[in-house]
């Protein structure tokens, strides 16, 4: 053999270098690498939004607390005022009472909207019904004074 044919017969039993190296323009992806965009079927429907109701879903308890708090607010104001005014209704000639103003007396007179109080001997005064705070009771400190 001579030198040539050498030369020809390691370059036949080797590879080419051009063969043995990959293409650095395009590099070989493995068989499962996913790529940038997903492809779905044809009859896959799309994710459902989220929608306003589900943004609320979150809020229902808060709200919830809030409706009943008010509602429990509501009702405490309404019951104290029903307790006046009947307090107010009850009220008759010589009842003491105390005004919110702090002024004592008794009720001499009733008119439809005011009352007539004797604050002291000789002394008396026309006031609102509102302006009633209390009627003392008999027995009570308020009675003793």
């Amino acid at each position: 053999m001579n030198a040539n044919s050498m030369i020809f017969a390691d370059a036949a039993a080797a590879p080419s270098a051009t063969a043995a190296a990959p293409s650095a323009a395009a590099p070989a992806a493995p068989a499962n690498a996913t790529t940038a965009t997903t492809q779905q079927p044809a009859d896959a429907k799309p994710a459902p939004q989220p929608g306003l109701l589900d943004g609320l879903g979150g809020m229902v308890p808060f709200i919830l607390i809030i409706v009943v708090m008010f509602y429990l607010m509501y009702r405490g104001q309404k019951k104290e005022q029903k307790k006046r005014q009947e307090m107010l209704e009850s009220i008759k000639k010589d009842d003491p009472v105390i005004t919110i103003g702090g002024i004592y007396g008794i009720v001499t007179e009733i008119k439809d909207d005011r009352f007539k109080i004797k604050i002291a001997a000789g002394t008396e005064i026309e006031v609102s019904k509102t302006a009633v705070g209390n009627v003392i009771k008999p027995g009570t400190e308020d009675a003793k004074k």
